[in-house]
């Protein structure tokens, strides 16, 4: 597919009909959305976030500044998306009294070794804090390079990698401490 992209259009020209937003939404939605899932955690949360995300990003097209990657961009976009949306669910317990803090727990009802594994991570990734949970989806699931996602965040090289190294060792005490 040959990129529609102009070098030196005008941001709105840059995804200006259905066709090309799409292309955009194909290209990026996926690796946005196991980012966004890494954070809110829940699916169908995770979908609402990275439609919001979308959005907002066709809505605020002009304030692109091309000193960045479109997908950096992105990435920051939803990144605070999902914060808010954390912040919006949180509020919501407060007003509500829900003291169910803590997210449904995943059945292990796995049919094979994959689905275990997948199920123990998914679990594992609920004792991190958000920032190791975004950190590490970006770095893990989605094999960015420490540069890029000091981009997408606003954080430095040193505490990514800090804070992704935290992110392994919690997760690896979870698994061991919950092997069976």
């Amino acid at each position: 597919m040959r990129s529609t992209f102009r070098q030196g259009a005008e941001p709105r020209e840059m995804i200006r009909n259905d066709e090309v937003f799409r292309a955009v939404v194909i290209k990026h939605g996926p690796r946005l959305y196991t980012h966004v899932r890494s954070i809110v955690l829940d699916h169908d949360d995770a979908d609402d976030v990275l439609q919001n995300s979308f959005l907002k990003a066709w809505q605020n097209l002009d304030g692109f500044r091309r000193e960045a990657d479109l997908s950096t961009w992105l990435y920051r976009i939803a990144t605070n998306e999902a914060l808010q949306h954390l912040r919006k669910q949180k509020l919501k317990r407060l007003f509500l009294g829900s003291q169910n803090n803590k997210p449904e727990p995943i059945a292990d009802d796995s049919r094979h070794d994959g689905e275990a594994i997948k199920r123990k991570l998914e679990k594992a990734m609920h004792t991190l804090s958000v920032q190791q949970r975004m950190v590490f989806g970006m770095k893990y699931f989605n094999d960015m390079k420490y540069s890029d996602i000091s981009q997408a965040l606003g954080l430095s090289e040193g505490t990514l990698k800090a804070v992704y190294h935290n992110a392994v060792k919690k997760i690896e005490k979870f698994i061991i401490a919950n092997t069976d």
